[in-house]
């Protein structure tokens, strides 16, 4: 935001009228207002996945997180779900009721959106439903489904070589993100 908006005028100065309190002393201490994006944080390495246990993840900066986890713009997000698994009814979709695309709208306000977003599915591969894979692609990303252990490490490894890259990574058993115990 920084970047976009350097700098904006002030919003009133000593010559303008009567202007509410919290606008005169803002001003009549800084005749210049800038923003800072608090979230921009260059001088940081982007995070990346150091281990990967049955409770969750371990990342590069030693952080412990269970349950999953969505990577964008080299930060981490919470991502409270389980990993696919088989339920009623046959083929793909039993393995992904319940989930929609509402659990990829994260990439709508992601700037930039990835190139790529890899898909972790737990311990094993299972294919995205027809639905997502559409949602993902009219997105403009192209979606590569893989176990969470591979989607983690082609994560790290797309990262380092400065790739604008996310990942939405299951964990490998269901497991309470608040607690850390199994679901």
């Amino acid at each position: 935001m920084s970047r976009l908006i350097p700098s904006l005028r002030p919003l009133a100065t000593s010559s303008t009228r009567l202007a509410p309190q919290s606008i005169r002393t803002l001003t009549s201490t800084a005749p210049r207002l800038s923003l800072q994006n608090l979230f921009d944080t260059p001088d940081l390495p982007p995070l990346s996945v150091s281990k990967l246990t049955p409770k969750g993840f371990h990342l590069s900066d030693g952080l412990v997180v269970p349950g999953g986890l969505i990577f964008a713009g080299g930060r981490a997000l919470l991502w409270d779900v389980d990993p696919p698994s088989e339920g009623a009814g046959g083929g793909i979709e039993g393995y992904w009721k319940g989930w929609r695309e509402e659990r990829f709208r994260v990439f709508e306000t992601v700037v930039p959106r990835p190139e790529i977003l890899l898909l972790g599915t737990g311990e094993r591969v299972v294919p995205a439903p027809k639905a997502i894979r559409e949602y993902i692609s009219s997105l403009g990303i192209q979606l590569d489904v893989m176990d969470s252990r591979n989607a983690a490490s082609t994560y790290n490894l797309l990262t380092e070589e400065g790739r604008t890259i996310g990942a939405a990574l299951c964990p490998l058993k269901p497991v309470d993100p608040r607690t850390g115990g199994p679901r």
